[in-house]
């Protein structure tokens, strides 16, 4: 609520302050960070002069708030727009509001654009070096960018925990296949085989054919019927101005198969392997982005995003078919699936990923969050690939991948693992363009 009242509180300054006016306020850092604030953020830049926005972590500074409390101190000049602020974040001192501009930086409008350029979260920002690293960051596209010919990210939850209760049993004699939690995957690892801190799998879920009432399947096919009819009618020349998508659709499946649309036409993501990454983490983690490859029939909690591993792109001729699969072709190849995983769990993308969280990846935070996307005949492509997936692809669930991908070697060594995540690091360094010093910039960050 008092998060609300800021937000309402900075929207009424503008309007309170005469034209040329001077503001300072001390504000939550949920203003800058969240997208909640974002038509907040846009006028700042483009219709008052910010001098300068300061971060603070509440170490003794006010009594009452707890100390990891994270706030800024914005001063602004209500007129013109903002080219550049001086700014710096995650403060203990006060004292350096002595002298502002001596312990601050130049922060360019540019890439407080580039940064979140839909949401437009502002960049958490602690030294000079650090900005010179995000600006070269943000020259490449965000994951969520839609680019014709490369590989695309659209990720999203499959099921949660209490609303679909009723679809996972604690119970392993009962359940046919897992449903995985955050806990249960580590980067490259979807399984405790590798590393100890993985926990056991709790959860538990039917197939459709055993009881289609409790079945974790039936009800992700039921969630994503409404993405399969959008996509049809779409593609077909559905008119919102006349009749419904139901029954648009219906009509069109009828004409060419005889029977509308149905939820056995959803092609599940589980039927393949597919990229998950945690939604849960902490920026002062270890690593904060955490991904890896799944083998099929798994299904995952809220606390995992799963990225789609099918695009629905129906032609003329699917709309005969029954189940309507043929219309979902693959959003990656192979090799592309594993490059993705490589970039995803690197040091650079974890980099720019801990200036955006606190604790949680939403959706928006992942599909702004900006990585080279690599295909077939880019430099560092191969090479980031192929190490991968041997990192990704062990055991037996993934003897079928190893074999489409040519029969790369799994590698289960610890020490052996860890030269290998390192050479993928040392190639993503390059594949952002980051030179030597931002790359000891960045390694001396962790």
């Amino acid at each position: 609520m008092a998060n609300n009242l800021a937000a309402l509180f900075l929207e009424r300054i503008y309007d309170l302050v005469h034209d040329g006016g001077y503001v300072a306020q001390v504000l939550p850092d949920i203003i800058f960070n969240n997208a909640m604030g974002k038509d907040l953020r846009m006028h700042l830049l483009n219709n008052t002069s910010v001098q300068s926005l300061v971060g603070f972590e509440n170490k003794g500074i006010f009594d009452g708030l707890h100390d990891q409390y994270v706030f800024r101190l914005l001063t602004f000049q209500n007129t013109g727009e903002t080219d550049y602020l001086n700014g710096i974040s995650r403060q203990h001192d006060v004292s350096i509001l002595n002298n502002i501009e001596e312990h601050t930086f130049k922060i360019p409008k540019e890439v407080l654009a580039e940064y979140s350029p839909e949401v437009r979260l502002f960049p958490i920002i602690r030294t000079e070096e650090e900005l010179g690293v995000i600006s070269n960051v943000v020259q490449h596209p965000s994951v969520g960018d839609r680019i014709d010919g490369a590989w695309n990210s659209d990720p999203y939850y499959e099921i949660k925990k209490g609303p679909d209760n009723d679809r996972i049993t604690d119970s392993k004699d009962i359940g046919e296949y897992p449903v995985y939690q955050g806990k249960n995957i580590y980067q490259f690892i979807h399984d405790d085989s590798i590393l100890d801190d993985i926990e056991d799998i709790e959860y538990w879920s039917v197939e459709d054919d055993t009881d289609t009432v409790k079945s974790a399947k039936q009800r992700v096919r039921e969630k994503n019927l409404g993405n399969l009819k959008r996509s049809l009618y779409y593609a077909f020349g559905g008119d919102e101005t006349s009749q419904s998508q139901v029954q648009f659709v219906d009509d069109l499946l009828k004409k060419h198969r005889g029977e509308p649309l149905s939820e056995d036409d959803v092609k599940l993501d589980c039927t393949d392997y597919r990229i998950i990454y945690r939604f849960i983490t902490n920026a002062t983690n270890e690593r904060t982005f955490i991904a890896t490859v799944i083998p099929p029939s798994i299904i995952n909690l809220h606390s995992i995003y799963t990225i789609r591993p099918f695009e629905i792109n129906p032609s003329k001729d699917d709309l005969a078919e029954s189940p309507l699969w043929p219309a979902y072709e693959p959003a990656f190849t192979d090799e592309e699936m594993m490059a993705a995983t490589g970039l995803l769990n690197s040091i650079p993308f974890d980099f720019i990923m801990r200036t955006k969280v606190n604790k949680e990846i939403y959706q928006y935070t992942f599909k702004e969050t900006q990585v080279p996307r690599l295909t077939a005949g880019d430099e560092w492509f191969d090479y980031i690939w192929t190490r991968a997936a041997r990192l990704n692809c062990y055991g037996e669930e993934f003897a079928d991948l190893r074999e489409r991908l040519g029969g790369v070697e799994p590698v289960t060594n610890v020490d052996e693992r860890q030269e290998l995540q390192a050479e993928i690091d040392a190639a993503a360094f390059h594949a952002y363009g980051l030179n030597a010093a931002e790359t000891e910039f960045v390694l001396d960050d962790l």
